[in-house]
C-alpha cells in the first residue's frame, strides 16, 4: 500500500503518523502529525525521520552519566564539553538508526515511551511506535507519534472540572439557603417606604423625641431594597439560568460581530483586530448564550487593559485585542474525540494574570480585579460545557489568550 493510498485511512487517527523510506526519509505525513509538531507536511516530507527523533541534549545526558553536569566535581573546560555533547548526540543518532535497521530486519516493532525529542521547531516530550513494513519487494516504516503530556492534560481537565462542580453546588445550596431572607428583607423595606409616606416624621414614644424625618426613613429603605436587588442578581447567577439553549446552526462570526459593535463603543481606547478563518463551517449552538460567553471574555480583557498602571507601560504602548478563530483537527474535549472542533481565541497584550490565579480562574468568586465578581468565568465555563465544549487560559505579560474549543455537533439531550 502507497502513502497515498492509506492516506483516507490514516489522516483520520487522532495520533500523528509518518511514512517513511528505507533510507529513512519521510514520505508522507497526516494533519494530526502537522498539528503536533507546528510544521506544515511540505516541510517535513524528505526530512530524515532521525533529525525529527532525536533525542534533546537532556535525555543524550541522562544516557551518559559520565559526561560531567551541575553535581559532578570533575571540572572541564568548554571546548571539552562541546566535543563530549557532539559525541554524545552522535552516538544517539547511531543508536536511533541502529533501532530502525534491526525493525526492519526482523520484522520487530518498537515503541518509545516519554522521550524528549528535538522535534524540527522546538523540543517535544512524545511517545511514539515504529512499525517495519514491506510492500512491492521495498521496505517502509510506519509511525505513530503522539504527545506525551496528553492524558496528564485530561487528567487535570477532569479534576479541575471536578473540583469546580463541587464548589458550584455548594455555593448554590448557601444561594437557595440566602435567595429567600433577601426577599423577606426586601418586603419589608418596601413596607417601611409605604408606611412612612403617610408621616411627616416618626416619634419615639418612650422619650417622646423625633428621631429621624420621613424623607431620610425612605432614603434609607431604598438602598436596602437597592443592595437586596443587587445581592438577588448575583445569586441568580449563582444558580444559573433554567432556560432552555435554543440549539441552531450558528456561525462562529456572526454573535463575534455583534458584541465587537457593542465593544468598540464602550472602549474605544482599545484597538480591536480581527484575525478570522472565514471558510469555518458551521456549528450546533444556542446563539445568544454564545454572545453572552464572548462578551464577557473581550469585556474583561478590554477592562484588564484599561486598568494597568501606565507608568509602568513603554511610551508607544497600545492597549490592543485580537479575536481569532481557527479549526481544530482530531481534538479531544473531556473523554470526547473530534475529528475536528471551532477554536475561538480572545488575545490581549496587557500586563497578564497573576500565575497564582490561573489554576482557579474559572472556580466562583475568584477573581483578580477590585471590582469583579468572580461569577462571568464561572458562567462562561458552564455555559461552554453546555455546548460540550472547553476553555483554556494562557498568561505571561504582554501575552494573554481564552481559547474556547466548540465541536461542530453535540448531543441534544444537554439540558442548561
Amino acid at each position: 500500500m502507497k502513502p497515498s493510498q492509506a492516506s483516507s485511512l490514516l489522516q483520520n487517527l487522532y495520533t500523528g503518523v509518518i511514512w517513511v523510506a528505507d533510507d529513512l526519509s519521510i514520505q508522507w505525513v497526516n494533519s494530526q502529525t502537522e498539528q503536533l509538531l507546528s510544521v506544515s507536511k511540505t516541510r517535513l516530507v524528505g526530512l530524515s525521520i532521525l533529525d525529527l527523533l532525536m533525542p534533546t541534549m537532556i535525555e543524550t545526558k541522562a544516557a551518559c552519566p559520565d559526561t560531567p553536569t551541575a553535581h559532578n566535581s570533575k571540572p572541564v573546560d568548554s571546548q571539552a564539553q562541546r566535543a563530549e555533547s557532539k559525541a554524545g548526540l552522535e552516538a544517539a543518532r547511531e543508536k536511533l538508526k541502529t533501532q530502525f535497521y534491526n525493525a526492519k530486519e526482523y520484522l520487530q516493532p518498537f515503541i518509545e515511551y516519554s522521550r524528549h525529542i528535538r522535534g524540527i521547531t522546538q523540543p517535544l516530550y512524545v511517545h511514539y511506535s515504529v512499525t517495519p513494513m514491506n510492500q512491492d519487494a521495498k521496505s517502509y516504516y510506519l509511525i505513530e507519534i503522539w504527545q506525551g503530556d496528553r492524558q496528564s492534560r485530561l487528567d487535570k481537565e477532569q479534576r479541575l472540572q471536578e473540583q469546580h462542580d463541587v464548589s458550584r453546588e455548594m455555593l448554590r445550596s448557601v444561594a437557595h439557603e440566602v435567595k429567600n431572607p433577601l426577599a423577606g428583607i426586601r418586603g419589608a423595606a418596601q413596607l417601611l417606604i409605604k408606611q412612612t409616606q403617610h408621616s411627616p416624621e416618626l416619634i419615639n414614644r418612650h422619650e417622646n423625641t423625633v428621631l429621624v424625618d420621613a424623607k431620610k426613613l425612605t432614603t434609607y429603605a431604598s438602598i436596602v431594597i437597592s443592595e437586596t436587588d443587587r445581592l438577588t442578581k448575583l445569586i441568580e447567577q449563582l444558580l444559573g439560568s433554567n432556560q432552555l439553549p435554543e440549539w441552531q446552526s450558528v456561525n462562529i462570526h456572526e454573535p463575534l460581530e455583534h458584541i465587537l459593535l457593542l465593544i468598540q463603543t464602550q472602549y474605544p481606547q482599545v484597538a480591536i483586530k480581527r484575525d478570522y478563518d472565514l471558510s469555518l463551517p458551521e456549528i450546533t449552538a444556542d446563539k445568544n448564550q454564545l454572545i453572552q460567553v464572548f462578551l464577557n471574555l473581550v469585556s474583561n480583557a478590554c477592562e484588564a487593559l484599561l486598568e494597568q498602571d501606565t507608568a509602568l507601560l513603554a511610551e508607544d504602548y497600545k492597549p490592543e485585542l485580537t479575536l481569532i478563530t481557527r479549526i481544530e483537527h482530531q481534538y479531544t474535549i473531556g473523554a470526547q474525540h473530534h475529528r475536528q472542533v471551532i477554536r475561538v481565541g480572545v488575545q490581549d497584550n496587557g500586563r497578564g494574570i497573576d500565575e497564582d490565579l490561573i489554576e482557579r480562574i474559572f472556580f466562583p468568586l475568584v477573581t483578580g480585579r477590585a471590582n469583579g465578581t468572580g461569577l462571568g468565568l464561572a458562567l462562561v465555563q458552564e455555559i461552554i460545557h453546555r455546548h460540550e465544549g472547553s476553555i483554556e487560559v494562557s498568561s505571561q505579560p504582554g501575552d494573554t489568550q481564552f481559547n474556547v474549543y466548540l465541536p461542530l455537533q453535540i448531543s441534544h439531550n444537554r439540558g442548561p
